[in-house]
This record gives structure tokens, C-alpha cells and sequence, in this order.
């Protein structure tokens, strides 16, 4: 009589989600997700596993009466599925254990269902036959709050007066924390709506299209959202709280969309030139990748009380508002919700392409040495991945969003990629890619990724991602020079010296070798694809030295240049030992460098003019130190980084903004 009772006592209120369901449209039903270095425990974390195997998602619809004092959640899930066995007598939900799961209804009847620890089985009246397809709602109520992945659910407060927020973030297991799904990333349902019931204080933000508000008779307000698209379970989100709305609408090929910013009204004035930049990177991203994938609804922002940023589809979850925090979140919208990695094993898939549009913006914006800063950043940062780009253990959440590989190396490889195939071809890849029917608005593996790059640039990459995706580390070289067959040429020998675990042993790259002489340097692209390899390359002059990818294009370490009669060491591309960060920087920048011996320094900033704006004298032991420059009335634009010390400069570029 219990479950009886509550479902008719929830009945009145969830009457309404029958009609969400039939609300959302099935126009894309035939088409079947930084903050940079986001890392949490996830003491629940498990093996990502398909799901029910027997069922196809196609329909999301969440009906949520949400209280913050006590701090609960009353719910109703429609979801709408295909059988894809021959013949279906029970199936599943991915449900925690948090959620107590009162009665399971289809089409007025109630179900017989079976209450697991972390899943709820439900038997229907008759077994299914191949490709039928069935609508339950299941009714259900608890505190979703969870410390799963980065936080799954939560309740807080914000500002001076600890207004009361609530918000989702789901990635990448925490989706079951707050309502039944087929938790994985591999079944994206085709469209999905939810509508949100609260205290008249909260202003509620979620996916798509806001078909209405309605003002109840109990002091309560409910917001109706509609998503048309395909959607992943882990980016359908909730934020609430008492936003102030800001709106920087945006145009492309004469076609206008909303860009609806949801922040705290104590944050809004602070922001508001960061927020205006949105619409000038969906304009940059859009001429990159194609248009914006979810043109006839949104994209937005809403700010919740979490560190970072969370890619929610048309709505990213927002903690903090850098110009890379914000361009990273927007990528996702083409790179992890247009298209979704198939399993977590693939993440790089999302978080690579966002972080590599990190770089892609102030080089739109800025040019090529803003592209290089920050990629440099990157690449230092990739140096210390360690295993695969493939990640092999999903069971813990730390290791899929392992920053230094998922993020830093991700990014890396698409750098790398751009260098072997040319701008022009690279970005036709990606375009292509974006574009795909293969995986837009639906799942994708490296391999998808692979086949598009080989198609676009009619080449055989397997070498390439094999060694950078499925292998692990990076190469050493050392340039050995010895004279040539005439005075205009001299031999070098390229030697991979790799001093930690790599797979393969040796890797091949397009290296670029700048030759350095009194007359002038030289620079020529060898093709290496032995451990140990001469070239014969030109000269204009006795050699004085070799740089080894002198523009920073691979993920590698260098060894001393061995020249005839004497070693000399060569130092690595500038910024190789020297880090800056963040790069565009606006307060502070944190300044990173290593000192071969003990003895003074200089750390200094200087303006296009050559002028010293910043100085700061020390005298430091040998070793690697770290200082954090104010640059508090410094005007915005570009600035020269250098460190002088008894072995010599270092520099790098760096933007004030």
C-alpha cells in the first residue's frame, strides 16, 4: 500500500510529464562530453559498461520538483526505448542507490520491477518483440547529492546573502545519481526535455529551448526545457538559483541565435567582457569546425559553485570565466556533444579538441606567437604523460581526466597532426570530421577520427596515431653533424635516445632541422623513421649548431648537438625549460624556470618596443623555481618573457590582456 500511496499522492504533480514526452521532436531521432586539469575521487568509480545492451534510448524526459531546505528531489523519468533483441522480457536502468524508486507506470498500467543496488529492473506486461518500441515513467525521490566523479549533484549556496544554488554535473558517472538512464556515453537518446518546479526564488537553466514558465498555486514556479537534438545522458544538466540574465545574441550566415549568459547578479558586473567574447569564438569556431551544431536553440552560460567548467549541451556550467576556460567549454559544443566519445577510453576525443580550441582562438585573434604560447604550455605539460593517450583504466575517475594526458598530451596530438598534413589539409579534417554522418550528432572512436584524416589527405596514418594515441612517450634526439660531401653540405645524424618507456621504440615524424653557420641558418624537413638516421642537408657555412624542430611542432626532449671537435649544447626551442602561465594573463602570471647552476638572475618583461616594464634581480641555487609576476597597469597586448642567468637566456612570448 506504501508505493500505491506515494504514486498517487505524485501522480497530480508528475501528470505533465507524458506531455513532455510527447512535446519533444523526433527530427534527429535517425541520427544515432575544464577547467584544464579537473581531477577528483570518486570513491563509487566502476568499469563503464553499455548499459543494458537489449535497448536503444531514444526520449529523456525528466520531470523534477526540487527542494534546497530540506535539500531533495521528487522525480519523474520518462524514457522511451527500442528492443534490439529478438525478444525482450525484462530490462534495466542505471539507478543509485540514493534514489528510492516508488512505482514504474506504462501507459497508466504499473509494472512489476525489482529494486538493485545500483539499477532498477523492470519486467513489462509482455515480453517485447525485435524493434518494438515502449514509453515508462518511473516515479522516484531522494537527496541526489553525491560526491561521484566531480560532484554529481549538488546543493549549495552562493554571495554575500548564501543564496541557495542547485546544479548537476554529471560526467562521467554521476548521470544514475539523480535520475535512471542507460548510463554511457555510447547510447545518446534522440531529444530529451525537462521541466523544473521550485520556490519562486529560483530562476531554473537547462538544455535547449525554454518552451515556458508557469507560476503554481503553491508559491512554486516551473520551467519547461526542450532539447531537439541528439544528447547524451551525462550532458543533460540543471542549474538553478536566483540568476540575472545577460544576452549577447549571435549571428552567422543571417541566421540569429540566442546567447543567454545565467550568472549570479553579485558576479555579473565583474564579467561582463569576458561573457561579451562568446559570440567572436562561435564566429571563429564556426568558420574552423562548421556552424555551431544547435543553431535552432542555444548555447549560454550558467554559473554554479564548481572550480571549473562543464560542456552541458547548449548551456555549459560555468565556475570560472578565462578567455581559454570559456573557449574550451564552447568547443565541446562541436567536440563532445555534437560528437560524443563512444566509451570514456576515448576522452581525448573531447577533451583534446576542446583544449587544442584553447589555442586556436587567440591564434585567430592574436596570431602565431599566441598559437605557440600556448601550445608550449602544452607540450611541457604532456611531457609528463605517462601511459597511453588510450585510456586503460576507466575505473577511476582521476585517470580518465588525468590532465597531463588527457588534456595537455590530447591537445598535442592534434598540433602534431597539423604539422604532418599542412593547415590546409588539417583543417579540411576537421571540418570534415564536424560534418561526418558517420558521427555527427552521434559517437566516435579514434578510429572514426583516423578513417576522416586518412579520406581528407589520401594518406596512411595508422603510423601516426598507433605511436600517439595507442603507444606511450615521446622521443629524445641528439644531432650528430660531420662534414659533408662538399662545402655546402654536411651530414647529420638523427639519433632517437629515448631515456623513459616509449611503445614503439622509436617514432616517425616529419623533423624539422634548422642548420646554424656564421653565413646564415638553414632549414629543411627530414623525414625520420629509424632510431638512428643520417641526413645529407645543406649549409651555408661552417656549422655552429642544429635545433631540432626549432618551431616546437613535436612532443620530444633534445639532447647536446654533437659537432666536429666539440659538443655544444643547443638549447631546447625557447620556453621549452621556461613556462608562463596562465597565457593570456590578465593579474598575475606564474613564471616557471630552471637554473643549471647557482648564481644571480634577471626576470624580466619587456614591451614590442624592446623596453623593460618588469624587472626582477635574485640570486638563486641550481634547480627548477617558480615566481608569479603582478602585472597590475601593464596595458594589453604582447610582451617578451626572458630569464637571464650565468648559462644564458631563456624567453618566450607572452599576452597581457
Amino acid at each position: 500500500m506504501k508505493k500505491l500511496y506515494l504514486l498517487l499522492c505524485l501522480l497530480p504533480f508528475f501528470a505533465n510529464s507524458q506531455a513532455l514526452e510527447e512535446t519533444a521532436t523526433d527530427a534527429c531521432r535517425s541520427a544515432k562530453v575544464r577547467a584544464f586539469g579537473r581531477l577528483a575521487s570518486n570513491p563509487r568509480a566502476r568499469v563503464a559498461y553499455p548499459g543494458d545492451a537489449a535497448i536503444d534510448i531514444t526520449y529523456y524526459g525528466l520531470d523534477l520538483r526540487l527542494t534546497h531546505t530540506p535539500n531533495y528531489l521528487r522525480g519523474a523519468a520518462t524514457i522511451r526505448f527500442k528492443n534490439t533483441s529478438a525478444s525482450l522480457s525484462s530490462f534495466y536502468f542505471d539507478c543509485n542507490p540514493q534514489l528510492t524508486v516508488d512505482s514504474v507506470v506504462n501507459a497508466g498500467r504499473r509494472l512489476a520491477f525489482v529494486r538493485g543496488t545500483d539499477r532498477v529492473t523492470i519486467t513489462p506486461t509482455q515480453p517485447l518483440s525485435s524493434g518494438q518500441t515502449l514509453a515508462v515513467t518511473i516515479y522516484y525521490q531522494g537527496n541526489p547529492a553525491s560526491q561521484s566523479g566531480f560532484g554529481s549533484f549538488a546543493f549549495s549556496t552562493h554571495g554575500p546573502t548564501n543564496t541557495p544554488v542547485i546544479w548537476s554535473l554529471s560526467e562521467p558517472y554521476g548521470a544514475s545519481d539523480w535520475f535512471p538512464c542507460k548510463d554511457t556515453p555510447a547510447d545518446k537518446a534522440d531529444s530529451s526535455a525537462v521541466s523544473i518546479t521550485a520556490d519562486k526564488q529560483f530562476v531554473s537553466v537547462s538544455n535547449g529551448v525554454l518552451l515556458g514558465t508557469a507560476d503554481n498555486p503553491d508559491g512554486t514556479r516551473t520551467y519547461r526545457w526542450r532539447n531537439s537534438y541528439p544528447i547524451a545522458q551525462y550532458l543533460i544538466s540543471i542549474a538553478m538559483t536566483n540568476y540575472e540574465r545577460y544576452d549577447t545574441p549571435f549571428t552567422y550566415d543571417g541566421q540569429t541565435m540566442p546567447v543567454v549568459h545565467y550568472i549570479y547578479p553579485e558576479t555579473l558586473p565583474n564579467i561582463r567582457p569576458n561573457l561579451d567574447r562568446t559570440t567572436d569564438m562561435l564566429r571563429v569556431f564556426s568558420n574552423l569546425f562548421g556552424p555551431y551544431p544547435f543553431l535552432r536553440e542555444k548555447y549560454g552560460h550558467a554559473q554554479f559553485g564548481w572550480g571549473g567548467g562543464m560542456e552541458h549541451q547548449t548551456i555549459s556550467s560555468m565556475g570560472g570565466w578565462t578567455t581559454g576556460l570559456i573557449a574550451h567549454e564552447l568547443a565541446h559544443q562541436w567536440f563532445g556533444n555534437k560528437i560524443t566519445c563512444r566509451d570514456w577510453q576515448s576522452i581525448w576525443l573531447n577533451e583534446g579538441f576542446a583544449s587544442y580550441a584553447e589555442a586556436l582562438y587567440p591564434e585567430a585573434v592574436s596570431g602565431p606567437a599566441a598559437y605557440s604560447a600556448t601550445m608550449n604550455s602544452f607540450l611541457n605539460s604532456a611531457r609528463n604523460a605517462r601511459g597511453t593517450l588510450y585510456v586503460q583504466d576507466i575505473t577511476s575517475v582521476n585517470s580518465i581526466f588525468n590532465s597531463n594526458r588527457t588534456y595537455a598530451k590530447g591537445t598535442t596530438v592534434l598540433h602534431m597532426l597539423r604539422w604532418v598534413l599542412g593547415d590546409n589539409l588539417f583543417f579540411q579534417t576537421l571540418r570534415a570530421y564536424a560534418a561526418s554522418p558517420t558521427v555527427a550528432y552521434g559517437t566516435a572512436v579514434t578510429e572514426d577520427f583516423q578513417a576522416i584524416a586518412q579520406q581528407v589527405s589520401s594518406r596512411n596514418l595508422d603510423y601516426f596515431f598507433k605511436q600517439w594515441i595507442f603507444g606511450e612517450g615521446y622521443p629524445t634526439y641528439r644531432a650528430t653533424v660531420s662534414p659533408g660531401a662538399s662545402a655546402s653540405t654536411v651530414s647529420v645524424r638523427l639519433e632517437q635516445r629515448n631515456t623513459i618507456a616509449t611503445n614503439p621504440a622509436s617514432f616517425t615524424m616529419p623533423v624539422q632541422l634548422r642548420i646554424q653557420s656564421a653565413a646564415g641558418d638553414t632549414t629543411v624537413t627530414v623525414l625520420n623513421d629509424l632510431a638512428d638516421q643520417t641526413f645529407v642537408v645543406p649549409t651555408r657555412g661552417p656549422v655552429t649548431g642544429v635545433v631540432v624542430d626549432p618551431n616546437n611542432r613535436i612532443l620530444k626532449a633534445t639532447d647536446p648537438t654533437v659537432l666536429p671537435g666539440v659538443v655544444t649544447a643547443i638549447p631546447e626551442p625557447l620556453s621549452a625549460s621556461l613556462n608562463a602561465y596562465p597565457n593570456p594573463a590578465a593579474e598575475t602570471l606564474t613564471v616557471e624556470f630552471t637554473t643549471s647552476s647557482a648564481g644571480p638572475i634577471t626576470l624580466s618583461l619587456s614591451n614590442v618596443l624592446g623596453q623593460r616594464v618588469l624587472t626582477k634581480d635574485e640570486r638563486l641555487p641550481a634547480g627548477r623555481h617558480t615566481r608569479t609576476l603582478t602585472l597590475r597597469g601593464l596595458s594589453a597586448g604582447q610582451y617578451t618573457l626572458r630569464v637571464d642567468t650565468e648559462a644564458g637566456p631563456q624567453s618566450r612570448v607572452v599576452l597581457v590582456r
